[in-house]
């Protein structure tokens, strides 16, 4: 007899099925284009590249040597490094690059958005690019960017993140995230329906930004506040699947979970501020599909995460029962004794395994995508992630949904 836990279990893993298989369909409607980006403008642009800067004395010096190595006439390139009142010696390091043609700006510490809108202010250029401080682009990212700038409705365009050097297991998972995050993004994009430009080479007209008055400082996810402005305001936003950057990410669980936390609270704070775009027919696919799809996928998280525990627990208290006697013997498994329709054959199982199948295949196009060779690996580490992360994702919203809850003290943190 069905319970309420199974209709649960059942509605989460269609729900599921739907999603990942209208990402796919999306995909594979448009998969002659997605790997095009459009034709430079004739007319160059000037483009001003910002790059805040706290305490990033161990990665700022490859940042800036990569901008500098950028495929793009010089004098229609700035790069403008903002010291936010770092302790260490990055404001040393950044004026090492002076003699290259870097601008740089000393200011007291007032958080990202406060650094960007400062680089703002001096900036020249009609493109502003952000790019984060531990990151590294490939030298023709602005050869395939700019191109969807010949749309006067674009307002943003985001570039294609992964993982700089994973080592730790940690990173490694994180790897497999952001190799699936190139598809999720560029699908989205075809959905119009993208609401975070990562900070990394994230690419923005300049006059969109002055008239919805750049970034918001005191914002723990100041780049999705900003694209959900942005896409308030009517603008479109892209993707391109050839600009390659390459980020630092967090090395132990630790600081994973601080990330992780900054970034959930961030999307609840701003999903709490543009509460009226959410199932708002007005902002098309984003407000009444991608938005509330996006809160579902919370909820289906928790419910994946307790029905697992739930299922091990029952499994192995029926084990017990069928196989332990009187306390004496010693537990052995019994096949004849297990029905094969429980542990295998139910629709909600099915529909499960259809998701994981789904996925395996949206991470193949993922890889392709982002031009990733060592396919074998690659799905090793996805099997592996598959198992162990929405548990760490599960804890992270957790703890997001519960200082919130709480009240606690906003804080920026890496």
């Amino acid at each position: 007899m069905l319970n309420y836990w199974d209709c649960i279990t059942f509605a989460t893993s269609v729900i599921s099925f739907f999603a990942f298989f209208t990402y796919l369909l999306v995909y594979l409607e448009n998969r002659k284009k997605v790997f095009k980006d459009p034709p430079m403008p004739k007319k160059l642009p000037k483009v001003s590249i910002l790059v805040p800067a706290y305490n990033e004395e161990k990665t700022i010096e490859k940042t800036l040597k990569s901008l500098l190595k950028l495929n793009y006439p010089k004098h229609l390139l700035e790069i403008i490094a903002i010291n936010d009142g770092s302790t260490d010696n990055t404001l040393r390091i950044m004026k090492k690059f002076e003699k290259y043609g870097v601008k740089v700006i000393d200011k007291p510490n007032g958080g990202k958005a406060s650094a960007l809108n400062a680089g703002l202010k001096v900036a020249k250029g009609d493109i502003i690019v952000c790019m984060d401080a531990d990151s590294i682009v490939s030298k023709n990212a602005l050869k395939y960017t700019l191109g969807y700038f010949n749309d006067p409705k674009v307002g943003a365009v985001a570039s294609s993140l992964k993982v700089h050097k994973p080592k730790t297991f940690w990173q490694k998972m994180q790897f497999v995230e952001y190799i699936y995050n190139i598809f999720l993004r560029k699908v989205l994009a075809l959905m119009d329906s993208v609401f975070v430009v990562p900070g990394p080479f994230g690419l923005y007209r300049r006059e969109v930004l002055e008239k919805l008055g750049g970034w918001e400082e005191g914002n723990l996810t100041e780049d999705m506040e900003l694209t959900m402005r942005i896409q308030k305001a009517g603008y479109k936003i892209e993707t391109s699947l050839n600009s390659i950057v390459y980020t630092k990410t967090p090395e132990t669980f630790k600081k994973l979970i601080r990330q992780r936390v900054r970034w959930y609270r961030g999307f609840l704070i701003n999903a709490r501020k543009y509460r009226e775009m959410f199932f708002n027919p007005k902002f098309g696919n984003l407000g009444v599909y991608t938005l509330p799809l996006y809160i579902i996928f919370i909820t289906i998280l928790f419910i994946s995460i307790a029905s697992t525990i739930y299922s091990f627990f029952t499994i192995a208290r029926d084990f017990l029962l069928i196989n332990l006697k009187a306390g004496v013997e010693l537990p052995e498994l019994n096949l004849n004794n297990i029905d094969p329709p429980y542990l295998f054959m139910s629709v909600s199982t099915i529909f499960w395994l259809a998701n994981i199948v789904i996925y395996a295949y949206i991470f193949y196009i993922s890889m392709q995508m982002s031009k990733e060779r060592n396919f074998l690996k690659g799905f090793l580490t996805y099997f592996v992630q598959i198992i162990f992360y929405p548990f760490v994702l599960a804890y992270s919203w957790f703890l997001s949904i519960w200082k919130e809850v709480r009240g606690a003290k906003i804080k920026w943190e890496r």
